[in-house]
């Protein structure tokens, strides 16, 4: 392997990162994609996967505290955490979802037995009310959904039987309490995973698949499931370097070339507010910068690592 070009890759990702957009908190200031923001957790957790310490902040300033308004909920940044997400319709997502199980599964840090408990109280009392009281007895909730829910959303924020596994595979990895749904739908994020990767549409959709498979790559469990699944995902889109890495799970000379054909040049580097490895378009020109910032960091981990 080209040791001048891992150093290559080392320089341009460290000339790159401080042209990357940042969003000013109440809290500090952390990685965006720019636009809404609305996403920056599922960015913000990937990135801490590879060590970013700034990005591991993010995600866990993202989290309300004890005696906020929604304690134990997570918001899609710290800024809607400081106003409640005023102006905006919806507060997470499964798919935000995905940025503090990556956090969590990534970190080596302190505090993860009081956030995950504080996160699963606040989904414990928080489903959805199926039927509620007359007021003759008192208004309230009679009856509650069976479902339970990220936050006082829509259906997205809805915890699925497959979600509630992937958040079991997290949580006894890193020997946490279990919720019940998690012993329940043990292992429900396999076959059908598999069936929906090969149908759902390239773009953000198949991405949330490839994340599931590398988050599976951290935890070094279910071999056969995430590799077909980053198998599907490589093959449904080859030109995104991503998919490529994690169907490989490791470095090989074409990868260098690729990177440094592909990865914008700092000197004329202007950031877009799309995070490249969603996109169905793999044009670098709509790349915020964040994401190859954390795709290099991912390839000289995975070379140095191997």
């Amino acid at each position: 392997m080209s040791v001048s070009k891992l150093n290559e890759i080392k320089q341009r990702i460290e000339l790159l990162e401080p042209l990357c957009p940042n969003l000013t908190t109440p809290y500090g200031v952390f990685p965006t994609k720019g636009g809404d923001s609305g996403d920056d957790v599922l960015w913000n957790g990937l990135l801490a996967t590879v060590g970013y310490a700034r990005s591991q902040s993010q995600v866990e300033c993202s989290q309300a505290q004890g005696g906020e308004k929604r304690a134990g909920m997570w918001y899609r940044n710290p800024l809607r955490r400081s106003n409640d997400n005023e102006g905006h319709a919806h507060y997470f997502s499964r798919d935000m979802s995905l940025g503090v199980l990556l956090m969590f599964a990534s970190s080596n840090a302190g505090g993860l037995d009081s956030s995950s408990a504080l996160w699963l109280d606040y989904v414990n009392k928080n489903r959805a009310c199926s039927v509620k009281k007359p007021a003759w007895m008192g208004k309230g909730c009679l009856v509650r959904s069976p479902m339970y829910r990220f936050s006082p959303d829509d259906d997205r924020s809805n915890i699925t039987p497959s979600l509630w596994s992937i958040m079991g595979r997290v949580w006894a990895s890193k020997g946490l309490p279990l919720h019940s749904c998690m012993q329940d739908f043990a292992g429900a994020d396999g076959d059908v995973s598999i069936a929906s990767a090969d149908i759902v549409p390239v773009g953000y959709q198949l991405h949330l698949f490839a994340v599931q498979a590398y988050l599976k790559i951290i935890l070094g469990q279910s071999a056969a499931i995430r590799t077909r699944i980053a198998e599907i995902c490589y093959i449904r889109q080859p030109d995104n370097l991503f998919y490529k890495l994690i169907y490989q799970e490791g470095v090989f000379a074409d990868d260098l070339d690729l990177f440094l054909g592909r990865c914008p040049n700092p000197s004329t580097f202007t950031p877009a507010d799309y995070w490249l490895w969603e996109k169905s378009d793999q044009d670098p020109k709509y790349s915020c910068g964040w994401d190859w910032v954390f795709l290099g960091k991912l390839l000289l981990s995975l070379q140095l690592g191997g």
